[in-house]
C-alpha cells in the first residue's frame, strides 16, 4: 500500500516546488531537489531501491544493478539520509541514444549509494555554508589540483547538492557526474 501511495502522489511533488517538509505517501520529505547523481555503491548485486526511508527502512521494490558504464539517477527528494529517485538510467553505448532506462517510479536510496565524479568544474566550484548564492563561501575548488580526495554526498536543496570534501561540509550547484570527462 505505500508503494502505491508513493507512486500516485510522485507526480504531485514533481509537478510544483514542494513545499519544505511535504509529505510522499507517509514520508515526510524535508526538501524538494532536483539533481542528478551517479551510483557509486562497490556492491556487485546492485543498490536497493525502497519504498520508504528510514530505520529499518521500506521494503526493496527495485535494485539497480551496475549494468552499462554507469548509471545516474534523478534525485527528487530527501528525508534524513535517504533521497528520493524517480528514474535511473545506465549510461551504455550499446544503446541507440547512449543511455537506457533501468528504473522509472518513486523510490529511496540511501545518500552513501551514490556520488559524483568530481569537484573541480569549469571556472570552479565553491562549497557554500547554506543552500543560497550569498551564503559564505567555506572552500574554493578552482583546478584539479584543489580537487578533494574523497567526496561523500549528504543531500540536496533544490539544485544544490550538499557534500561533506575533505571534511569541509557546505553545499554547491556546481559538479560533475560525467565518469567519463573532466565536465571543465
Amino acid at each position: 500500500m505505500k508503494t502505491l501511495a508513493v507512486a500516485t502522489l510522485l507526480p504531485l511533488l514533481l509537478a510544483a516546488p514542494a513545499p519544505a517538509h511535504a509529505r510522499v505517501g507517509t514520508t515526510r520529505v524535508e526538501h524538494s531537489c532536483d539533481i542528478h547523481l551517479n551510483i557509486v555503491d562497490p556492491d556487485p548485486h546492485g543498490v536497493n531501491v525502497r519504498s520508504g526511508p528510514g530505520k529499518p527502512p521500506g521494503k526493496v521494490i527495485a535494485v539497480l544493478a551496475p549494468v552499462g558504464e554507469w548509471i545516474d539517477v534523478h534525485v527528487v527528494g530527501q528525508a534524513g539520509e535517504w533521497l528520493l529517485i524517480d528514474r535511473a538510467e545506465a549510461v551504455d553505448d550499446e544503446e541507440p541514444e547512449g543511455m537506457r532506462e533501468v528504473f522509472r517510479g518513486g523510490g529511496w536510496v540511501h545518500a552513501s549509494t551514490l556520488g559524483i565524479s568530481e569537484l573541480a568544474v569549469g571556472e570552479g566550484t565553491l562549497l557554500r555554508a547554506a543552500p543560497t548564492d550569498d551564503a559564505a563561501i567555506l572552500k574554493t575548488i578552482r583546478d584539479y589540483d584543489d580537487e578533494p580526495m574523497h567526496k561523500r554526498v549528504l543531500g540536496c536543496h533544490g539544485t544544490w547538492l550538499e557534500v561533506d570534501a575533505d571534511g569541509v561540509r557546505g553545499f554547491t550547484k556546481t559538479f560533475c557526474t560525467n565518469e567519463r570527462t573532466t565536465c571543465s
